[in-house]
């Protein structure tokens, strides 16, 4: 998997999202992959549309996304033709007294929550049940979103293990990245969790998230509202990362300027 990065912004320099591309890659490299036990994903940073290759799948960080409440600060989705791409606005975060690559809500971590869940579930369509009648989407930044951890000192996205959708998994197992979690299916107080219950959809924000953030839920493209929107018709299932029936997560139009 080849993630390309490319900056469409003009509040962040060239040089910092080269540094936080390359700290998220080797936050894939070393952390996310052994935990997920996935092959690493190359991520690189591109100074010219034109040189990606053609099968990379694509992140672009802009200043404001279009069509989009103001507050929206990055999805990721799938084009019809399978094409994986996001974008990453910078923006809402800095106008939030973030910072480009330091800090819990810095544009770099936001990077490096949109890879790592491109990274992990590419089609935004896995769920976990959690043995208790509730399915939940898989979601490896969400539930931990702050605080963030450095690498090669930029400020990344923590993020779940495999052990936090495991309803059997023991009080001992590692649950996110930072250690942070105690149990499976919880959740920080700057985290939240979308859900399915008795067929209906949930959405769980902690007690210290922002409000300013929860605005980015609410975007016809967001991420959350296209998990609500699988939650809403997804079949009870007793088995755990199984994708839902259909995807509703698709962008307005084919012809979009945050692809490569």
């Amino acid at each position: 998997m080849l993630i390309a990065v490319l900056n469409q912004s003009t509040l962040v320099a060239d040089a910092d999202v080269l540094e936080m591309t390359e700290a998220v890659a080797e936050q894939v490299r070393m952390d996310a992959a052994p935990q997920w036990e996935k092959a690493p994903a190359a991520v690189v940073f591109y100074t010219d549309p034109k040189l990606v290759p053609e099968d990379a799948h694509g992140i672009a960080i802009v200043d404001t996304i279009q069509d989009q409440p103001k507050d929206v600060l990055g999805f990721h989705t799938e084009d019809q033709g399978g094409k994986l791409w996001g974008v990453v606005a910078a923006k809402p975060a800095l106008d939030h007294d973030a910072q480009a690559t330091i800090g819990d809500w810095s544009v770099s971590s936001l990077l490096s929550h949109e890879v790592l869940e491109m990274f992990v579930d590419p089609n935004c369509n896995l769920w976990a049940n959690d043995g208790k009648g509730s399915a939940y989407s898989l979601e490896v930044c969400d539930p931990v979103e702050a605080p963030t951890y450095m690498v090669s000192g930029i400020s990344v996205c923590n993020f779940v293990t495999p052990a936090w959708f495991d309803p059997l998994a023991p009080a001992t197992a590692q649950f996110d990245q930072l250690g942070q979690l105690s149990s499976a299916f919880s959740i920080l107080k700057h985290g939240y969790v979308v859900y399915e219950s008795a067929g209906q959809p949930h959405q769980q924000f902690g007690d210290g998230f922002p409000d300013w953030r929860k605005e980015m839920k609410s975007g016809p493209l967001a991420r959350t509202r296209s998990r609500l929107s699988q939650a809403s018709y997804r079949p009870a299932e007793d088995s755990s990362y199984r994708p839902a029936e259909d995807s509703s997560y698709r962008p307005a139009e084919e012809d979009s300027s945050y692809r490569p």
